[in-house]
Formats: structure tokens, sequence, C-alpha cells
């Protein structure tokens, strides 16, 4: 049994945000010293000084493009006759949640901040609004596999991973059959789940029951011909987009690199971020763009230092700005974040 009092767990909660910033000054002063024992920090703020000012305002353009395409999919999946959810409500909850992620990332709390910022706008349960998230990330790992195959006839891998392409593409296309089962045979998916939670005690069989159904509810904008048909092609252009941004700052930095480089940059660095990490992603985001200049035959180590420290900035302080905004619209409070 712990003695942890409530107002212990409350100074925790408030603490928390101090801890992780400064853990995160802690990874930036420990990253440029060690950056600066590879190459002088003067080159290296020399080449971010030189960079193009257009390219950088272009790949911040679409990476904002990409966010409000975000918070527009996600209101798209909350269809007409439920309580109606704005552009608004929706991308500011998505912004609170990216922030929450950032800032606390081993927690992973960023989607209750979404669910809570959601219900504070419209009033929406969270376990209706969390089936919508659920298709949400499916439509994103889609995608993201489909930029996978579409990448892989062009690079050359180790064996072991040269031939992934039939479970590659064969991955999307079972999470496009889960959807359509879950969206389209909502009464046979409930009969299984009744039969799969009724050994357990009454109560909490109810409330699993009460949450499925809830949830399923969250994906009736897929039974609307017109409105899967517009999720499919906002995650189509995310995706897009995804790989358009990187590939933006390759000549911002006169750097010599393709499209295709850019698909490869965002594949890695998307499956690097995705664990909890270090607080904003710092050094894990930073080091997994170095280590793909790299291995693409970038050798001058000023701009792969360079590159890396711009495409973090260009990703990550909008969406603590904008998370800040969003916090500041919801009320969120940290205490409202589960306990670890």
């Amino acid at each position: 049994m712990t003695n942890e009092t409530p107002a212990t767990r409350a100074n925790w909660r408030r603490a928390l945000p101090w801890l992780n910033l400064a853990l995160t000054v802690l990874l930036v002063l420990g990253g440029l010293w060690y950056m600066s024992t590879r190459v002088p920090l003067g080159d290296v703020l020399a080449a971010l000084a030189a960079a193009s000012p257009a390219w950088v305002a272009l790949a911040v353009g679409v990476f904002l493009v990409t966010l409000l395409l975000k918070g527009w999919r996600w209101q798209l999946l909350f269809p007409p006759g439920g309580a109606p959810v704005s552009f608004r409500a929706a991308f500011w909850g998505l912004m609170l949640g990216q922030y929450v992620n950032l800032i606390i990332p081993f927690l992973r709390v960023g989607e209750v901040a979404r669910l809570y910022a959601l219900n504070h706008e419209t009033g929406i349960p969270a376990a209706r609004a969390l089936g919508t998230l659920v298709v949400e990330k499916t439509l994103d790992l889609i995608f993201f596999g489909l930029t996978i195959v579409f990448i892989l006839p062009f690079v050359i891998l180790p064996d072991f991973v040269n031939r992934p392409g039939p479970w590659l593409l064969g991955l999307p296309a079972a999470l496009l059959l889960v959807l359509y089962v879950l969206a389209f045979r909502t009464t046979w998916v409930i009969g299984v789940w009744r039969r799969i939670i009724r050994p357990l005690p009454d109560r909490l069989a109810g409330w699993l029951l009460r949450v499925a159904v809830s949830g399923l509810e969250g994906l009736a904008a897929l039974r609307d011909a017109r409105r899967a048909l517009l999720l499919l092609l906002t995650s189509l252009l995310i995706a897009a987009l995804s790989v358009l941004m990187p590939y933006a700052l390759f000549p911002a930095l006169s750097l010599p690199l393709t499209l295709l480089d850019a698909a490869l940059i965002h594949v890695v660095v998307s499956i690097a971020i995705t664990p909890p990490s270090t607080p904003a992603k710092v050094g894990v985001f930073n080091a997994a763009v170095a280590l793909m200049l790299l291995q693409l035959g970038l050798t001058d180590e000023t701009a792969v230092a360079g590159y890396a420290i711009l495409f973090y900035l260009v990703v990550i302080l909008p969406q603590i700005a904008l998370g800040l905004v969003a916090a500041s619209r919801s009320h969120w409070r940290w205490a409202a974040a589960p306990q670890p």
C-alpha cells in the first residue's frame, strides 16, 4: 500500500512539466556539447543563417497545411446526426494532443488530452470519440505502409529486409478490411464481443459492452461513401505532404538530395519518434535525421547537423506554439493527465 497523499500526487503533477523542461534543457546542452566535438558550432550557425528563407517558409507552410488537414480529417469522422463538431474544436483538440505527447512523452496521454479538449468544446463523450481515433490511426498506418511499399523498389536494403513487399502490401489491405467489418458489420461485431465478455462479472461486462458500442459509433463516418472517399483522399494528401516537407528543406540548405531521399527520411524519423522517448523528441529526432543523411552519402557534417536542426525546428516549434494556444483554450491542466 502506498503512503502517497492526494496533495503529494497533485504536487508531483504540477512539477512534471518543469521536470520535463529541465530534462529538455539538459538534453539540448548535452547535444550541443557533443556536436561541438564533431563540428564547430559557428559553422553550423553559419549554415543555418545561410538557409533560404523562401524554402524554409515553404517547408513551414507545408507542415501547417498538414496539421490543418489532420484537423479537418478528424472533423470528418464525426458525421451529421450527433453532437456537431466544428473544425475549430477538432483542430485545437489535435494540437493539444500533439503538444501533450511532446511535453510528457513517456506517459503518452496526448490522446486523452484530445478527448478532454473535444469534450470541453462539444460535450461529446470520450468513449464515442475514441472510435474516431482508431480510424484516424489506422488510416495513417495504411498510408505509411503504402509509402514504404512505394519507395522499396528504389532503394537497396540488406537481404533480411529487402523482400517485405508482400506483407507490407497486405497490411494496408488487411487494415482496410478490418475497418470495413467494424463499420458495416457492426451488429455481428457486437454479437462476437458479447460472447467474449460473457464470462466476466455482469457489471464489468456491461461497462465493456457500453464502451464497445460507443466506440463503434465513432466509425459511422465510414458508412457514408462520400465521407469515406474524402477521408481516403485527405489521408493520401497528408502522406504526400509529409514527404514534401523534408524535401523542401533540401534546397534551403543547397543539399543535392531527391524526393526519394525525403521519403526515406520521413519513414525512418516517423519510426524513431513513435515510441515514448525524450521530451520534445530532443536527440532522438535529430539522431534519426543525421543517421539517414549519412546513409544517403552526405559527408559534410556541418550540412548534416544544420539540416537535422532545421528539420527539427520546423516540425517541433509550430506544434509547441499551437499546443500552448490549445492548452489555454481548453483550460487543460496537467492534473487531468492519468497518473503514471
